[in-house]
């Protein structure tokens, strides 16, 4: 791992900095995120100050361990992450995923401003430690997801994944009042039957999905791959603005077709590969696809069979298309699909 990460060494500290370490303490029942042990050896490769470096990442949309601080706190101690065993945890976004900053876009993004967690604003730099796995919306999660999805309040999520206005489902509202108790724009009536939120009231903040008990509140995840795709890249734009990142880390390990965001499903994809480092986020995501792409499936692997030069994220998952978002990614100038791989 040092010799792996020795040419991204800090060379300028003053000694003042804070380093943020995003990383993702992987869903309750999910064993394949990168472990605290891989973390501890980036943050030692790097050389990074130990009273001035801290592990982070974002509450989530769905119900579950990551909905709140406090709840996802307990549960990344429970997974290793945080004092003593590594750096400190902290929840970039806030108690309830509200705590953000607005990132004015540039001229090239069809969004105007991205709502990123304020936490990860005011880190004076960041390494962005990703494990390379599926993903149900992008083909495969990488760099480019933890950056874009992994940096977005609970707010910004939102917009990526819906029509920026959270749903009801009817059936299971039970009409408690929550929602609209807590609702900050008064978008939610429950004048009849289930609760209702007004399109033209609602801003999008996503609160009513944290409030509700019964998981009614909710996203449309039926999104549209290139919508959702295009607004995760220009997230990831935004928050390359705001913070300075040294290094991302990709592990290509434990390579599974769906996200940390769920438990252990079928079996891993690939045997594993390896850990690759880069300062381009999309030279590293398209260089980690192609070696995947390159490998035999592995032996109880979901898509047994495909060998090398198929794509196994694709195979998987055949209506999403990975390549979208290194596509987008260049385009849209986050950076280039060309990489020299260089073994260590």
């Amino acid at each position: 791992m040092r010799a792996l990460l020795s040419g991204f060494a800090l060379r300028d500290d003053d000694g003042t900095g804070l380093y943020a370490v995003k990383i993702h303490a992987g869903e309750h029942g999910n064993t394949r995120f990168v472990p605290p042990s891989s973390v501890n050896s980036v943050v030692r490769a790097l050389d990074l100050p130990p009273d001035r470096t801290f592990l982070t990442d974002t509450t989530v949309l769905y119900r579950g361990r990551r909905l709140t601080a406090p709840a996802y706190l307990h549960h990344a101690f429970e997974h290793g992450f945080g004092l003593p065993a590594t750096p400190p945890f902290i929840v970039a976004d806030g108690l309830r995923g509200t705590d953000e900053i607005p990132v004015k876009l540039p001229s090239c993004c069809e969004g105007t401003t991205a709502r990123i967690a304020r936490l990860i604003s005011e880190a004076d730099r960041m390494t962005v430690i990703s494990h390379f796995k599926g993903h149900l919306l992008t083909g495969f999660g990488g760099a480019i997801k933890n950056l874009g999805m992994g940096c977005a309040s609970r707010g910004g999520k939102l917009y990526q994944h819906s029509s920026v206005k959270p749903v009801v489902r009817p059936k299971k509202c039970v009409s408690c009042g929550l929602c609209a108790a807590h609702c900050p724009a008064g978008a939610i009536s429950l004048e009849v039957g289930p609760a209702f939120i007004s399109d033209a009231l609602c801003i999008g903040c996503g609160e009513c999905i944290q409030r509700c008990p019964e998981g009614a509140a909710g996203v449309d995840w039926n999104q549209d791959q290139g919508v959702f795709v295009r607004r995760m890249v220009e997230y990831a734009i935004a928050v390359v603005s705001v913070t300075r990142i040294d290094v991302f880390v990709n592990f290509v390990t434990k390579v599974s077709g769906d996200c940390d965001c769920q438990e252990d499903q079928d079996g891993l994809l690939v045997d594993d590969i390896g850990i690759l480092a880069s300062k381009d986020p999309v030279a590293l995501d398209q260089a980690c696809l192609d070696l995947v792409t390159a490998s035999e499936s592995a032996g109880e692997s979901p898509v047994a069979g495909a060998g090398p030069g198929v794509d196994k994220f694709r195979a998987f998952r055949p209506d999403v298309d990975g390549t979208l978002q290194l596509e987008t990614a260049q385009m849209l100038g986050l950076g280039s699909r060309e990489y020299t791989l260089t073994e260590v």
